[in-house]
């Protein structure tokens, strides 16, 4: 009893066509694509399903199947055949034998083909012949994995080398283009220098020999392994990629995306990035002891042709559940994300309750304490030791508090003296008062200067700073005993918006070595200024 693989084998020797240094396309191949079709459905198709379809390169690789051992292969190749004729018997050489995978060698032929003027084939014309097929594949079979294989170097037509890298170079575009694999074979048959081992040829120097058509299928192969990964393989890449940003894995993290130009999508409407910015922006959290940490615990993967897609949920210990949605490609490196987008996971009931918080101020503000945990967290940046950047878990802050960020008169005060504001360290510092901001809360007329450091208008940054130290009612009990601080900005006309949503605490709060100014009590105000940071512990 022949097995149908066998039958297959026995049969491709049982129609060889002659072996011509040029050829001629537009022949009958009806008999040729009878056999294949009927020799496909004799298959029992439990496996995976590679089906070779092209010219006489594939069909006379007479041992294909040893080196897809874990797929059915299926050989369609008939020899002496272009792409035009390909495109002819589309629907019995593609759709009856019903691929999981699609190889495609054409081209070959077409390059030598001669036109019954005498002249040679146009390179646009193998282009536009090329190009009907794989749209005509996309359109009827958008699901199917297509791989294209170079026109192969041969000694027999080297004298064709300009004309062979013409066409490569247009099937790469075309196949670029849909989305397609192209595979590039020859590095695998040309030599350090770029020329072709003839011993990988058979006595013709046109058709590879056993050697030459083991080089071509480890190489197919490991293309097609990378290409077409089962589920757990592609999880476990996810995974990794995950588990990089929580070991603070720069390197394995960054260099899973496809390239600096992957598109990386944060919960924030701001974070839209390239790979490239993206890790700019993140170099701060890798120098931390976990970036940030997701774990999947479901993850849903999609294929359509060559393309790779998933979504997920995550479980984060500072960001709760979250959503994930990439896109993978499959390389000759490995697999690489092209797209990711992160956001919250939102229940339709509370919706409504959370646009309101959303607004652009409270935004701008939640962005600014980020900063402020990130400038604190960042060796670079930092003024804690080692010691006191490893116990530091962010700062504390009020919540947002619309009704703190109060529009107030700005009343310019000329011909101040200089005088000494005290500091932590002893050391007095050159202030003088700028001017005087009038404002109300519930009620309450209040009054704060707003002051100028001799020391830094000496620098041309600083021209335009001010600067506001104060306190209240929660100093020393939930805020810093000495006070908080705002950085601001000269107005330009007699009002300006006091945000104390964005108060902060000196250095001295958290470390010693510093020199913090001390406020002066005419900057005391007589209620609770519940906005900005808190703390630290024991103030």
């Amino acid at each position: 009893m022949i097995s149908a693989l066998r039958f297959i084998l026995l049969l491709s020797f049982s129609y060889l066509v002659p072996l011509n240094i040029n050829a001629q396309c537009g022949q009958n191949y009806d008999r040729d694509v009878r056999r294949i079709v009927k020799a496909s459905e004799k298959l029992p198709h439990e496996k995976t399903r590679i089906v070779f379809a092209g010219s006489s390169t594939f069909r006379l690789w007479d041992n294909m199947a040893e080196s897809f051992p874990e797929y059915e292969v299926v050989n369609a190749g008939i020899g002496g055949s272009c792409f035009d004729d390909l495109y002819r018997y589309k629907e019995q050489l593609i759709s009856d034998t019903k691929p999981d995978i699609l190889v495609i060698y054409e081209g070959d032929n077409d390059i030598v083909h001669v036109e019954k003027d005498g002249s040679q084939r146009e390179v646009f014309t193998i282009h536009s012949d090329a190009w009907k097929l794989m749209n005509w594949i996309q359109y009827t079979h958008p699901d199917i994995p297509v791989f294209f294989l170079s026109p192969k170097p041969s000694p027999a037509r080297w004298e064709h080398l300009a004309r062979y890298k013409a066409v490569n170079s247009r099937l790469e575009e075309l196949t670029q283009a849909y989305n397609y694999y192209f595979m590039d074979c020859w590095p695998w048959l040309t030599d350090k220098n770029g020329e072709v081992d003839s011993k990988l040829f058979i006595s013709d120097m046109l058709h590879l020999n056993a050697k030459g058509n083991g080089r071509l299928g480890h190489h197919i192969s490991k293309i097609i392994r990378n290409a077409h990964p089962e589920k757990k393989t592609l999880d476990a890449f996810v995974d990794q990629w995950h588990l990089a940003a929580a070991t603070v894995d720069s390197a394995a993290y960054f260099g899973a995306f496809y390239n600096e130009h992957s598109i990386f999508q944060g919960t924030d409407g701001g974070e839209y990035w390239t790979a490239r910015e993206f890790q700019a922006w993140a170099a701060p959290y890798f120098r931390r002891e976990s970036a940030w940490t997701f774990e999947a615990f479901e993850r849903h993967w999609y294929r359509k042709g060559n393309t790779l897609w998933f979504n997920e949920r995550l479980d984060s210990p500072h960001m709760g559940k979250c959503r994930g949605v990439g896109v993978v490609r499959a390389t000759s490196d490995g697999l690489k994300i092209d797209h990711y987008s992160l956001s919250f996971e939102v229940p339709n009931e509370v919706v409504g309750e959370l646009v309101p918080l959303a607004t652009p101020e409270r935004i701008e503000v939640l962005k600014y304490q980020q900063k402020l945990d990130d400038f604190y967290t960042d060796s670079t940046t930092s003024p804690l030791t080692p010691e006191e950047r490893a116990a530091f878990h962010g700062h504390e802050f009020f919540s947002y508090n619309p009704e703190m960020a109060v529009e107030a008169n700005i009343e310019v005060l000329e011909n101040e003296p200089w005088f000494n504001m005290a500091t932590s360290s002893g050391v007095s510092r050159e202030y003088r008062r700028y001017a005087k901001a009038t404002f109300e809360v519930r009620g309450q007329t209040l009054e704060l200067f707003l002051y100028q450091s001799k020391r830094l208008m000496a620098m041309e940054e600083y021209q335009d700073h001010l600067f506001l130290p104060f306190m209240d009612k929660t100093t020393g009990v939930s805020t810093y005993g000495t006070g908080r601080f705002m950085d601001i900005t000269k107005p330009e006309g007699s009002t300006m918006v006091l945000d104390f949503n964005y108060a902060y605490n000196p250095y001295c709060a958290y470390t010693d070595g510093y020199s913090c100014p001390i406020t002066p009590k005419e900057n005391y105000i007589n209620l609770e200024v519940n906005a900005g940071i808190k703390g630290p512990e024991g103030h």
